[in-house]
C-alpha cells in the first residue's frame, strides 16, 4: 500500500491532505447530524457540501497529475527518441494512480455527502 502512495508522485501528498480534510468534515457532521440534535437549521446544513466539494477536487487534482506525468513523460521520450514500449507502459499506469486515488476519495465523499443529507432532511421534516 506504501509503494502504491509513493508511486504516485509528489501529487499523492496534496490527494493524502485532501483525504484528511474529507474524513475531519465528515466525522464533524456525522457529529452534528447523529448526535448533537438541538441545532439551528443553518448550523445542520453548513458544511454538509463541503465534503462533496472537496471529493470532486481531489479527481481534479488526479486527473490534473496525470496530465502533467504524461506531459514530461513525452518531453523524455522525446529527448531520448528510442524508448522501450514496456517503459511507457509502465510509467503510464504509474501516471494513473492521481486518478485512482482522487477518484476513491470522490466516491467515499459522495456516499458520506447522501449519507448527511439524507439524516440532514430526515431532521428538518421532523423539526
Amino acid at each position: 500500500m506504501l509503494s502504491f502512495f509513493f508511486n504516485g508522485g509528489m501529487f499523492m501528498w496534496p490527494l493524502l491532505i485532501l483525504a484528511i480534510v474529507i474524513v475531519y468534515l465528515s466525522i464533524k457532521k456525522i457529529l452534528d447530524l447523529f448526535v448533537k440534535n438541538e441545532q439551528s437549521q443553518d448550523e445542520l446544513k453548513s458544511g454538509i457540501n463541503a465534503i462533496l466539494f472537496w471529493g470532486g477536487f481531489s479527481v481534479m487534482l488526479g486527473i490534473f497529475a496525470h496530465f502533467l506525468g504524461i506531459y514530461q513523460a513525452m518531453q523524455a521520450i522525446m529527448r531520448v527518441k528510442d524508448i522501450s514500449p514496456a517503459i511507457v507502459a509502465g510509467g503510464y499506469s504509474m501516471s494513473l494512480i492521481t486518478i485512482l486515488s482522487g477518484l476513491f476519495l470522490f466516491m467515499v465523499s459522495a456516499v458520506v455527502w447522501l449519507l448527511l443529507q439524507w439524516r440532514y432532511m430526515k431532521l428538518i421534516r421532523t423539526i
